[in-house]
């Protein structure tokens, strides 16, 4: 199985998308309810000048999950995405869905390889596909769940062989089968002054919920990007049980 660290997740299953992702045994869990937390995180090879800075970010959002009073009820699941060549995908999956107790947030560092291009649909889709395939499995289980993506990029997409209304469809999916009680999807985009509209036609075409730009990047904006995410994370786990989903993190600025 996929290791980050001293992951070693025990069950596996298949996205939509046809690919594999792992995660922790629905047996082995011991609360009643939980948030399902997914980040996907742009390893095309425009990233690689602030690398670093991005991995660190990861780990940054994993510690301030695990403080806060419903760490309990969070399972994460990471991902990278870039292009191999003119016809491949590469989405690799850093650890599956698990209990951030066994996350170590050091451990990110040296995870993310830049090269190749990014096929940004793509790799929206196939989160959302494990989503729907690992919300079934706890969903016979009657575990009461909700979700929220974070799809994080510093570019349009220019290599993935779906299109961002197969991604809408997806989520449609996620939210007429009930299969978890509500569902964000935010778009992140770093040093994204020149595919700024581009991201926001993806958010309109696949009906995300949120783009949020952040400009230039810089090590102090990711950061903040960092407490953003947590802070949504939040929001969200607080709204289970509601019925519906979290507000957006209000005022936030980068």
């Amino acid at each position: 199985m996929p290791k980050l660290g001293d992951i070693s997740l025990d069950d596996a299953g298949k996205s939509l998308q046809g690919f594999q992702y792992t995660n922790i045994s629905v047996e082995k869990l011991e609360a009643s309810e939980y948030t399902i937390v997914q980040a996907v995180i742009d390893k095309s090879g425009s990233v690689l000048s602030y690398k670093d800075d991005l991995e660190k970010m990861i780990g940054t959002v994993v510690d301030a999950c695990k403080k806060n009073q419903r760490a309990d009820n969070l399972l994460m699941r990471t991902t990278a995405f870039s292009s191999i060549g003119f016809s491949g995908v590469s989405l690799e999956e850093l650890h599956g869905f698990s209990t951030l107790d066994v996350i170590d947030p050091n451990k990110y560092v040296g995870t993310i390889n830049p090269d190749g291009g990014t096929p940004l649909f793509q790799a929206t889709a196939e989160a959302v596909g494990a989503l729907i395939d690992f919300g079934q499995k706890l969903y016979k289980k009657r575990f009461l769940c909700n979700a929220i993506l974070f799809i994080i990029t510093d570019g349009e997409d220019n290599a993935s062989n779906v299109t961002p209304e197969h991604v809408k469809k997806m989520i449609d999916k996620v939210k007429t089968e009930k299969i978890i009680e509500s569902f964000r999807v935010i778009l992140i985009g770093v040093n994204d002054t020149n595919c700024q509209a581009a991201l926001n036609d993806f958010r309109s075409r696949a009906t995300l919920d949120e783009y949020v730009s952040m400009g230039n990047v810089t090590p102090n904006k990711l950061a903040k990007l960092a407490q953003f995410v947590s802070q949504s994370v939040s929001s969200q786990s607080q709204a289970l049980g509601s019925g519906g989903p979290s507000q957006p993190v209000s005022d936030f600025k980068f």
